[in-house]
């Protein structure tokens, strides 16, 4: 039975851990915590390295030395059970002498659900798993969602002016949002495994689609270019030519696609347009969370409407997403709108 000194300390690995989504490639971003038991003191801690290895938990038990022995691990998601790159955690955490293990999230991969809860408790650990943890689910939703379902986390972004359009027919890149939108952007750039648009948005604004923010430039997002015509891709765009960006062809339709992000070990992708993409993947069910850039400014004359036949609010609604969260970025604002099932 959890106590509320475990929901305390569990709330703090997920807090640790999110600092660092989108660093961790195909592997869930962990936290771990080592606590004494009877003071309640933190020992050690430890989160998964950048690429993905050395995971959370043996971190965490490497620097706590002997101190682990009888102590309890708080680790957001269950130890893995299976050989990979590095051995099973479940081993590294029974030899370490831990005496309790309380896991905000059972892990979904098949190799290893249940099986270390098990494995554990036949070695004398007492194991607890929260109970509907909220923050170590959304830490977790977007690998939870590759490994369950073989297609990544998609999130769309997309910048409305107060009429509603997203730039003007036939020209590039039309600024619409402020610095403070910017930042807000390249900050969510830094927390996503990858960052992709359609081949129209990527030869009429050539952008690098990369992380411009002082001290985070190495967190730039895996950049991808969705195309059903990968010959009117041209090797000069700043995707290709700068940032290698890797091709997603869409021939096979876009479920399709998405696996091969998936595949590519992605589980968190960040859609940036155009408008023809994020349509269709929002009629196809394909997007889960939408974050909505609402300026003040007006585009007018020969502006590109962001949803067509509809206002984009309307069309998110008849979708089903619903409105999450709202935060003013200067003179505009950012509404999180998600997916209601």
């Amino acid at each position: 039975m959890a106590t509320p000194a475990d929901i305390k300390w569990m709330d703090a690995a997920a807090r640790l851990a999110s600092r660092y989504l989108g660093t961790t490639a195909d592997n869930p971003t962990v936290g771990a915590l080592i606590v004494d038991p009877k003071t309640q003191i933190l020992i050690a801690r430890g989160v998964t390295a950048a690429g993905g290895r050395p995971h959370a938990e043996t971190q965490a038990i490497e620097n706590a030395g002997e101190k682990a022995r009888g102590a309890t691990l708080f680790v957001t998601l269950e130890p893995c059970n299976h050989y990979g790159k590095t051995p099973p955690c479940v081993d590294a955490v029974i030899a370490s002498g831990l005496g309790q293990v309380v896991i905000g999230q059972k892990d979904p991969d098949p190799r290893t659900s249940g099986k270390s809860i098990e494995k554990m408790r036949l070695a004398g650990i007492d194991v607890t798993v929260l109970n509907k943890h909220l923050p170590t689910a959304l830490l977790h939703k977007a690998f939870f969602k590759r490994v369950e379902t073989n297609l990544p986390f998609v999130t769309a972004k997309l910048a409305v002016s107060n009429d509603g359009m997203v730039g003007r027919i036939g020209e590039g890149n039309v600024p619409i949002t402020g610095a403070e939108a910017k930042t807000w952007t390249h900050t969510l750039r830094s927390r996503v495994d990858a960052i992709a648009v359609g081949a129209k948005t990527a030869n009429l604004d050539n952008p690098s689609l990369n992380v411009r923010l002082k001290g985070l430039e190495v967190r730039s997002p895996k950049p991808m270019i969705f195309t059903s015509k990968p010959e009117t891709v041209p090797a000069s765009l700043k995707l290709i030519a700068d940032h290698a960006a890797q091709i997603i062809t869409t021939n096979g339709g876009l479920t399709q696609a998405l696996r091969d992000v998936a595949n590519a070990g992605v589980n968190h992708l960040l859609i940036e347009g155009g408008p023809a993409l994020l349509n269709s993947l929002l009629e196809e069910g394909l997007i889960d969370q939408f974050y909505l850039l609402e300026s003040d400014k007006n585009v007018g004359e020969n502006g590109q409407p962001a949803a067509s036949g509809s206002n984009i609010r309307d069309k998110l609604a008849s979708f089903q997403f619903l409105d999450y969260s709202t935060e003013q970025l200067g003179a505009d604002r950012v509404t999180l709108i998600r997916r209601n099932d």
